[in-house]
C-alpha cells in the first residue's frame, strides 16, 4: 500500500470512528430523555385530548382527618373497598369510625382459565354493610379478552345483584395479575371497548356503571374520551391526586386501618356529586 493510500484509509477510519461515536452519543441521550420522561416524571399524559374533561379539583383542598382523606371544597364520603381477603367484617364498627360507603367486589374472573366466580364474602357483606347504614356499590374483577367476555362478566354480575339495590355504582375494574398465564400484559387488548360493553349492559339493567382504573391505565390503555359518559373510579396514592383528567371516586391508599377491618383496607373518596341510579 502506497503512503498516499494509507493516509486515505486511516481518513476513513477515523471518520468510522467518528460517526460511531456521534451514533452512541445521540442514542444515549436519547435513552436520558426516555428515562426522564417515563421513571422521573410519569407516564406521558396526552394533553391534546381536548374531548376529555380536566381534573380541576383544588389540590391544597385535600386535606386528612381521623386518618380519612377528606377535601374542603365540595360534599363527599368517605369509604372502603373490599373483598373475600378481608374476610369477617364488622360493619358496625366500620360505620361508627366514620365510614360512608362500601364498594364490595361481587365476583371476578379467574385469571388461568377464565371462570367466573362469585365473591364469598359478597352476600354477607352487602346484607351487613347496609343493615349498618353504610352506602354499597359493587366492583367486578375483570380478565376480560374480548366484547363477549366483558359482557358475560356484565351478565354474571347482574346474576349475582339479582335485583339488589345499590346505592352507588357496578364498577368494572381490569388489572393484570402477577404470574397471569391467561393474559400476560393488557398490549393490544380492546380494553376500552370491553369496558363500555361491560357499562352498557350494566346500565340496560338499571344501575349506574363506573370504571376502575389507575393513572398508566387511564393514560396509556384506557382511552377515557369514550368513558366519559361512566363514574371514574382513580387508584392513585397519596393526599394530593395529580391525575390530568377527572374522576368522581379516589381510591388513595391500599394500607388504611378501619375499626372493624381485620389487616389492610383500601380507603376511598367519592367527589360524585349526585347519587347514583339503582335497579327498580
Amino acid at each position: 500500500m502506497t503512503k498516499k493510500n494509507r493516509k486515505h484509509s486511516a481518513g476513513i477510519v477515523l471518520r468510522d470512528i467518528l460517526l460511531a461515536l456521534l451514533l452512541v452519543a445521540v442514542v444515549a441521550a436519547s435513552a436520558i430523555l426516555v428515562y426522564r420522561r417515563f421513571f422521573e416524571s410519569g407516564p406521558a399524559t396526552p394533553d391534546e385530548k381536548q374531548n376529555i374533561a380536566k381534573n380541576h379539583y383544588d389540590a391544597d383542598s385535600f386535606y386528612e382527618e381521623n386518618g380519612m382523606l377528606r377535601y374542603a371544597k365540595s360534599a363527599h364520603l368517605t369509604g372502603v373497598d373490599v373483598s373475600e381477603h378481608q374476610e369477617k367484617i364488622d360493619w358496625a364498627a366500620v360505620r361508627a369510625a366514620g365510614v360512608d360507603f362500601a364498594i364490595l367486589r361481587i365476583g371476578y374472573r379467574g385469571y388461568t382459565e377464565g371462570s367466573l366466580r362469585e365473591d364469598s364474602w359478597f352476600a354477607e357483606n352487602y346484607t351487613a354493610a347496609r343493615a349498618a347504614g353504610v352506602q354499597v356499590g359493587v366492583y367486578f374483577f375483570s380478565q376480560a379478552t374480548t366484547l363477549e367476555e366483558a359482557r358475560e362478566e356484565a351478565d354474571y354480575t347482574l346474576e349475582l345483584l339479582d335485583g339488589r339495590t345499590l346505592e352507588l355504582p357496578v364498577f368494572y375494574d381490569w388489572e393484570t395479575v402477577a404470574g397471569s398465564t391467561r393474559i400476560p400484559s393488557p398490549d393490544g387488548l380492546p380494553l376500552t371497548q370491553c369496558a363500555a360493553a361491560f357499562c352498557q349492559t350494566v346500565e340496560a339493567a338499571g344501575y349506574t356503571a363506573g370504571v376502575y382504573f389507575n393513572q398508566t391505565y387511564g393514560y396509556t390503555y384506557f382511552d377515557l374520551s369514550y368513558l366519559q359518559d361512566y363514574v371514574l373510579w382513580l387508584a392513585e396514592y397519596g393526599t394530593t391526586p395529580e391525575f390530568l383528567y377527572h374522576f368522581d371516586c379516589l381510591q388513595y391508599s391500599s394500607t388504611g386501618a378501619v375499626d372493624g377491618i381485620t389487616g389492610d383496607v383500601d380507603l376511598n373518596l367519592l367527589l360524585m356529586p349526585e347519587k347514583a341510579k339503582t335497579a327498580d
